[in-house]
C-alpha cells in the first residue's frame, strides 16, 4: 500500500516538474539538478478577472496532477504482476516515460536529464536481470539510432519532420530496455498513436515524444508481464 501512495505522489509531481523544465531549460544535465527544486510563488493579483483566470489555471493543474498520480498508482499496481526483481525498474521506467511525455507535450522538448538516465538504467536493467540480455540491449540501442537517423533522412524533404534529436535519444533509450523486437513494436504502435492523435485533434504536427513513450510503456508491460 505504501508503494502505491508513493507512486501517486511521484505521479502527482509530474506536471509541476514539466512546468519547471520549461523555465530552466536549456541547461546541462548536471546544473539542472540544482535548478529543478523550487518552491512555487503565488503572485499577487488585484484584477478580479486575472484572479479568476489564475484560480482556473491552478484548478486545471491540480486536476491534471491528480490524474497523473492516479495513472502512476495504477501502473504501480500492474507491476505486482511482474517478477519481483523487475518491479522497481518498471516504476522508474514508467515515471521517466510519463515525465518525458508531459514535458514534450507542453514544450516540444525531451530533456537529456530524462532520456540519458533512461538509457543508462536500461543497460543496467539488461545486465542485472534476465529479462533481456546485454547484447539485445546494445542491439536495440544501435537499431534505434540507425532507424531514427534513416527516418530523419527520408523526412528531411518535409517541412515538418516528425523526429527530433530528443525523439532519437528517447528511441535509443527505449531500445536498451526493449531490444530490437520490442522497439519494432514500439515504433509501429507509436505511429498509430500519433496518427490517431492527429486525427482527433485535426493537427498535422505535434510532439511525437508522448506517442513514442506511451507505446514503449505498453510494450514494456506486454513483454515482461508474467
Amino acid at each position: 500500500m505504501l508503494d502505491v501512495i508513493l507512486s501517486f505522489i511521484m505521479g502527482f509531481l509530474i506536471p509541476f516538474i514539466a512546468r519547471r523544465f520549461g523555465k530552466v531549460l536549456p541547461a546541462t544535465t548536471g546544473t539542472i539538478l540544482f535548478q529543478l527544486p523550487h518552491l512555487p510563488r503565488f503572485p499577487k493579483v488585484h484584477n478580479p478577472l486575472q484572479h479568476a483566470q489564475f484560480n482556473t489555471q491552478w484548478k486545471r493543474l491540480l486536476v491534471h496532477a491528480t490524474i497523473m498520480g492516479a495513472l502512476m498508482s495504477g501502473l504501480c499496481a500492474i507491476t505486482y504482476y511482474l517478477p519481483s526483481h523487475l518491479q522497481l525498474y518498471a516504476l522508474f521506467f514508467a515515471w521517466i516515460i510519463l515525465c518525458a511525455a508531459e514535458t514534450d507535450k507542453r514544450y516540444y522538448i525531451l530533456p537529456d536529464c530524462l532520456t540519458i538516465p533512461l538509457m543508462l538504467v536500461g543497460f543496467l536493467f539488461a545486465t542485472q536481470t534476465n529479462a533481456i540480455s546485454p547484447s539485445q540491449s546494445v542491439y536495440g540501442a544501435f537499431f534505434a539510432y540507425f532507424i531514427t537517423v534513416f527516418s530523419v533522412f527520408l523526412l528531411s524533404f518535409n517541412k515538418h519532420p516528425i523526429f527530433g534529436a530528443g525523439d532519437s535519444k528517447m528511441a535509443i533509450a527505449l531500445g536498451t530496455w526493449l531490444g530490437v523486437q520490442g522497439l519494432n513494436y514500439t515504433i509501429l504502435l507509436s505511429f498509430f498513436l500519433f496518427v490517431l492523435y492527429s486525427f482527433l485533434t485535426q493537427k498535422k504536427s505535434g510532439a511525437y515524444g508522448p506517442a513514442l513513450g506511451l507505446a514503449g510503456l505498453f510494450v514494456f508491460f506486454i513483454l515482461y508481464l508474467k
